[in-house]
């Protein structure tokens, strides 16, 4: 199943690099920016995090895996403190723990939701909403030719701007994604630390620690 989700992968990257170039004069994405990576929950399947597994094995020595390990308890301890006081657990965003000096330590084996930030998508639930990437509320990527007071993409700024193209959404949820790749089994879908903190020994006993100490104190 590895292999044939490996040659999704080349199908699909191929189709995101179409339409980066195509939307190009509104992406403001570069080697060290990671407002994505720092801003969500990160859905992961389980055949995209045996993929992950591979890039770790690949990538980290002892150290770096005992790193990825104490930021992972940490967000799990910090999204149980969240979790006494928020009901939704889909609210809880945190910073990957793969972000390492603002770049992917995994960055050739990351999961398909990494793959697709940066670009308008169409909503699934309402075919009429698109949805905008995280970064343009902050003045990356479309916010050149977004209209907040009557929240659209402005045909008028893109004329001003001297513009080529137009602002597109794309089929790219989530869940589209895994759709267009057939007969691929993904599996279950957890969050991505959900995947990491289960490899980790111990974990339950590490997660508590905190809970052991203000007893004590």
């Amino acid at each position: 199943m590895l292999i044939k989700y490996e040659n999704y992968l080349e199908k699909i990257n191929k189709k995101l690099d179409k339409h980066f170039n195509s939307q190009k004069e509104f992406i403001k994405c570069e080697t060290g920016c990671s407002i994505c990576c720092k801003n969500s929950y990160y859905p992961v399947s389980e055949l995209e995090y045996k993929y992950i597994k591979i890039g770790i094995d690949k990538n980290f020595n002892e150290e770096q895996k005992e790193s990825l390990n104490k930021k992972t308890i940490q967000i799990i301890k910090d999204r149980k403190k969240f979790l006494e006081e928020n009901s939704n657990i889909l609210d809880f965003y945190y910073e990957c723990p793969f972000l390492t000096d603002n770049l992917c330590s995994i960055y050739e084996y990351r999961g398909l939701i990494c793959r697709l930030h940066g670009l308008i998508y169409k909503d699934i639930e309402n075919p009429n909403k698109h949805n905008a990437p995280y970064c343009m509320t902050i003045g990356f990527n479309y916010a050149n030719v977004w209209d907040e007071q009557n929240k659209i993409f402005s045909d008028k700024k893109v004329e001003k701007l001297g513009l080529k193209a137009r602002p597109e959404a794309y089929d790219l949820s989530y869940s589209s994604i895994m759709k267009q790749a057939g007969d691929i089994e993904f599996g279950n879908v957890s969050m991505l630390v959900e995947w990491i903190v289960i490899n980790i020994p111990h974990w339950q006993e590490l997660i508590k620690e905190d809970d052991a100490e203000l007893v004590m104190n």
